[in-house]
Parts: structure tokens; sequence; C-alpha cells
């Protein structure tokens, strides 16, 4: 019966790809990594792999990625879905002489529909593409994003143009996580349970600024396997833009992002916080950036400034620059006692590319870190990637 239906499924495989309205994108990226470890505790580690490292690629020999993107000639009823694999090993079959059982993941895939002149959207699946999420760098995160499928629904008033535009809503899911098997052994699940874990989010758009923020509830069904039981805390996501100052000096934009996890937890070691400022000048012979970061729990903060630099040669077929990190610590939980830095970064690359979308990297890696609370202290990594890249 399996089989039957993946037959049928592939004879209508055609129909949708040359069906109008739909949008066909996606990714692929590998490429060759060398990577040394090096302390003072066991002999260092070398390891060469498939792997296409800092590029958005998952933690294995690589990614392939297949976005459909369906939507009606009304423009009232669609789809979204995003499949992508990040590990090609799978298993060698002596007997057939295949491979079989690779990895693949289902990031996403829901349909939605569009009523009432757009004012209305409902979306209904493994939500993802949220209106309300970080968006990047440093961090991609949406609270709606989960193991379950979930009801999205945004309603966006029609308001005059001068003031911008609004999209308020809210999503109805499940647990977050496996781990979240909180109280079932002392009591059953109920529905305010499932209520306690939805999603209320904000976009507002205007000529001189963006802001969107979404706030996650959370039930007491709850554990993530830290021991013991309790309300973890609900989550806050961010996104802030300026678009005046691009009007006056083109090219340059500054941005913020973040995510707070455990707010009004039962227990301090719940919390967490990540906090980003992107400071970004970008005229065409160059990309000049300074990113500041405000990371920290319970017992450990860290602050980073990454300045980078990028020049653009032969009118962007070279890409040629490096990123410079910086890290320090503070707190209870602090690496090690005095320390003048966390840990200290430096990050060359040069990219060709060949077309749009096409392109190839080398980067190399040098990062030195106290790693370790009594001496010897120090950590050392490096590491190598030659990747290539293609977007359609």
């Amino acid at each position: 019966m399996k089989k039957l239906f993946i037959l049928l499924s592939l004879a209508a495989l055609p129909a949708f790809v040359f069906a109008e309205g739909l949008t066909l994108s996606g990714e692929a990226k590998t490429g060759i990594f060398w990577q040394k470890i090096e302390n003072s505790r066991e002999p260092y580690k070398l390891t060469v792999d498939l792997h296409s490292q800092n590029d958005d690629a998952g933690d294995y020999e690589g990614r392939f990625r297949l976005n459909m993107d369906y939507l009606n000639q009304s423009g009232t009823l669609g789809f979204k879905v995003r499949i992508q694999w990040e590990s090609w090993k799978g298993t060698w079959d002596e007997l057939t002489e295949t491979t079989k059982g690779t990895p693949e993941t289902w990031p996403y895939a829901f349909g939605y529909g569009n009523f009432f002149n757009n004012q209305l959207t409902v979306a209904i699946g493994k939500l993802g593409g949220s209106p309300w999420g970080t968006g990047g760098p440093e961090m991609w995160k949406e609270l709606e994003m989960t193991r379950l499928g979930g009801v999205r629904v945004e309603w966006k008033p029609i308001i005059p143009e001068r003031y911008g535009k609004v999209n308020i809503g809210f999503v109805l899911n499940g647990p977050e996580s496996y781990e979240d098997a909180g109280l079932t052994d002392t009591r059953d699940k109920e529905i305010w349970d499932y209520l306690k874990e939805s999603v209320f989010g904000v976009l507002y758009t205007h000529p001189k600024f963006m802001a969107r923020f979404a706030y996650r509830l959370d039930s007491e069904l709850d554990m993530r396997l830290r021991g013991s039981e309790g309300k973890e805390g609900d989550d806050i996501v961010y996104r802030v833009e300026e678009y005046a100052l691009r009007n006056y000096v083109p090219g340059l934009s500054v941005w913020a992002l973040g995510f707070i996890q455990g707010v009004g937890a039962d227990k301090q070691d719940f919390v967490e916080h990540r906090n980003w400022l992107f400071v970004q000048y970008a005229p065409p012979e160059f990309t000049a950036q300074l990113r500041f970061g405000f990371e920290g729990s319970a017992d450990r903060s860290v602050v980073f400034a990454k300045p980078t630099f990028y020049y653009n040669l032969f009118d962007g077929l070279i890409e040629a620059g490096a990123l410079f990190g910086y890290a320090q610590d503070f707190g209870n939980g602090k690496i090690y006692a005095g320390s003048p830095y966390s840990y200290l970064e430096l990050q060359p690359r040069i990219k060709l590319n060949f077309a749009p979308g096409a392109y190839a990297v080398f980067e190399y890696y040098w990062k030195m870190e106290y790693a370790y609370k009594v001496p010897p202290p120090m950590k050392q990594t490096q590491w190598a990637n030659l990747r290539f890249g293609i977007y359609f």
C-alpha cells in the first residue's frame, strides 16, 4: 500500500510542478571541512569531513532544501511546504547495494486561506514562515514552530497608509518539544493545558520603522529533562528595524532582535535571554557591519562585539574580508576567574560568486577561549572550510 501511494504521488508531481501559482525554490550546500582542537588536557583532535560550516547548513554533510509555495489564481487559498536533508549518510544495504534510511525533515508544511480582502489569514498544519519571528542573523527563532501542528490566525486591519500596516494574531498549538512530558504521570492533560501553550504576535510596519513581537504562553506540563516538574515560563521573541536613516545615508541600516525564555518561571535556572544589535553600512563597494550581543542565564552572562568587513571586487565577482570576535563572560558561572576575555576569534573569508545564487567560499577560523575553570584553562580551535552553494 505504501509503494502504491508513492507511485501515485510521483505520477501526480508533474501536474503540481507546472501548476499555475506554484513557486519552487531552495538551496544545496556542502564542502570539505578540516578542524583541529587543542588544549593541554588531552591529545589534539583532528577531523576531516564533508560539511558546510558557518553557512546555515546544519551540523552534518550539508543541506538540500526545497520550498514549495502555492497560491491559487484568486489569491485566497494556498500552501507552504519545506523539506530538507542535512545528513546524507543513511545506512548502506549490502543486499540491494542502495542507501536506505536517509534522514529527512519537514520544518513546516501548512495550508492557508486569505479571507475578507486579505484582512484575515488562517494557516493550518505544521507551522513556519511566521510574521513575528526574529529573522536573523545570529538567531532565527519562531515561537510557533514545534513538533506538533497548529492553527495560526492573523488579522490585518485596513488603516490609512500614512499610519503603516498592522498584523495581529494568535497561534493554537501543543507543547513545544518532546521533553514537555510534565505532569502526565500524576494527572491527565486538559484543554486548558493546550490553550496555555498559545502564541500571540504583533507586527507593525511604518515608513520609518518596523517592529514585531511574539509571546508564547507556557503550561505546567513541562519538565525538559531538568529533573523536576514545574512551569518553565513564557517565551518572547522580538525584532525592531529602522527605515528612516537609510533615506539620508543609502546603505545604512540598524536593527535589533532577541529571544527571552522563562518569563515567570518557577526556577531561575529556566531563565535565558539572547539579544543582538546590528549596525551595517553597505554601499556597492563593501559591506561593514558591527554586531553587539548580550546573552545570559541565571548565573552567567556574556557580552559580544563582532566587527566585520567584506570588500566587493570586480562588480561583486569576488568578496574578501574578515570577522573579528570578542566575548567576555561574568557572573557566578564565569568560566575562568579573572580572565580578560571569554574568547577571541578571527575569521577571514574569500568568496567567488559564479552567478547569482551560485558560489564557492574558502574560510579559515581561529578561536582562543577560556574553556575550563581550573588551570590550564585555554582551548584553541582552528578550522578551514572550502564550501559550495547553489540557491535556486
